[in-house]
């Protein structure tokens, strides 16, 4: 490579890594924290299913109620709205959420949630996320506490930080070839320690850290991905599968049932009514999900017809948004138990590592004129012949 060529990617390198410094610490430091944020919140007494668990004081009945006996139930405690969805955990059989929103409203973030007991059918007292520490680190960490624009932000800094690893990755041959893999060089001055530091650290993580770096990316323009589904997708099986609203829609649960009929051997995860976001003007949106803790991002959608309770038609997710699905657990390393959330967090604390020995590296710069300057660098980036 030339050594213009090679200055290019060392400039690239150089300012993307500072641009994005202060924030990767942020995000490694919360990320860290989130990683063992079960084993942080039970510590702290904030878990929520032990919790929920500690509350019941109803008899679990011998036959668990009907799914439509929730919905009733969350609409009566709300006079004037309607069902908009349901959800169930993934993590507890048990957590049943109905959400119920205004007349006419498609939107579901305008809409309450009232959780159940699916056993007894009594509701659950559940406390908003960002009421827990981890719920607060989490804000931290998907958003500054910005909302969306810190979203995106985050996002933008997650393409920063891919190309400072790939730029990282074009000039690290030239900085080691003369030097043996992992070689420190204690004794020498603190600039070419810390230099030997960020060269080990980095390509250490490389492949790990572009992994958590994209999936990280993707999941911060979550709401641009979801928002292209939405006019391609859905508005394509609103087009191919017109018809009004029911004047009365057949009980959720035949509507379940349906759907496990068309796609057996997998768990509900949501239910979303028509005239949704997520649905069509007259369809039930019933999404269902696989058993491991991959394949429960892997979602099959059937829509039901809520006048009869047809199925009118069976999707899969667009690669992106399956992309996007699968990106949550690669991002955060919790689908595989305590020995992946320990190797995660070993990768997060070197990644810690590289960020700061490459910001020391770049304080103990030269003060020097740019002749001086060029001179101490390595032959390739001076113009010089090795």
């Amino acid at each position: 490579m030339k050594a213009p060529t090679l200055r290019f990617w060392y400039a690239i390198h150089r300012w993307t890594s500072l641009l994005c410094t202060l924030n990767l610490l942020v995000l490694c430091v919360t990320g860290l924290l989130l990683i063992f944020h079960e084993d942080i919140d039970a510590l702290l007494g904030q878990e929520h299913h032990g919790a929920v668990a500690a509350e019941r004081t109803v008899a679990v009945p011998a036959q668990r109620p009907a799914l439509q006996t929730l919905v009733d139930a969350a609409q009566a405690a709300h006079p004037g709205q309607i069902t908009k969805s349901i959800s169930f955990a993934d993590d507890d059989a048990d957590a049943v959420g109905v959400r119920v929103g205004p007349v006419g409203e498609p939107k579901l973030r305008n809409g309450t949630t009232v959780q159940f007991d699916a056993a007894t059918g009594a509701t659950r007292k559940q406390g908003l996320p960002g009421e827990t520490f981890s719920g607060f680190i989490l804000k931290l960490h998907l958003n500054l506490l910005l909302g969306l624009p810190g979203q995106f932000f985050i996002g933008f800094i997650g393409v920063l930080f891919a190309l400072s690893l790939m730029s990282g990755l074009v000039v690290y041959g030239p900085f080691m070839r003369k030097l043996a893999f992992g070689l420190i060089r204690f004794g020498k001055p603190v600039r070419i320690v810390q230099a030997d530091l960020h060269n080990l650290f980095g390509i250490v993580v490389m492949v790990w850290a572009l992994v958590v770096g994209l999936t990280g990316t993707f999941l911060s323009f979550s709401p641009l991905i979801i928002g292209v589904w939405q006019k391609t997708e859905l508005q394509h099986l609103i087009a191919t599968l017109p018809g009004p609203t029911p004047a009365s829609f057949v009980p959720v649960d035949r509507a379940l049932e349906q759907a496990h009929k068309e796609v057996p051997g997998k768990d509900p995860a949501f239910v979303f009514y028509p005239n949704t976001e997520f649905s069509t003007g007259r369809h039930y949106g019933v999404v269902l999900r696989g058993h491991t803790e991959l394949q429960k991002r892997v979602y099959a959608i059937v829509l039901v017809d809520a006048g009869d309770g047809s199925v009118a038609a069976v999707r899969g997710m667009p690669w992106y948004l399956q992309v996007l699905l699968l990106s949550a657990p690669f991002h955060f390393g919790d689908y595989a138990g305590r020995p992946l959330q320990i190797l995660w967090a070993l990768l997060t604390v070197i990644t810690a590592g590289a960020t700061v020995t490459g910001f020391i590296f770049w304080l103990k710069r030269p003060r020097r004129s740019r002749e001086d300057a060029t001179a101490t660098l390595p032959p390739q980036l001076s113009g010089d012949q090795a």
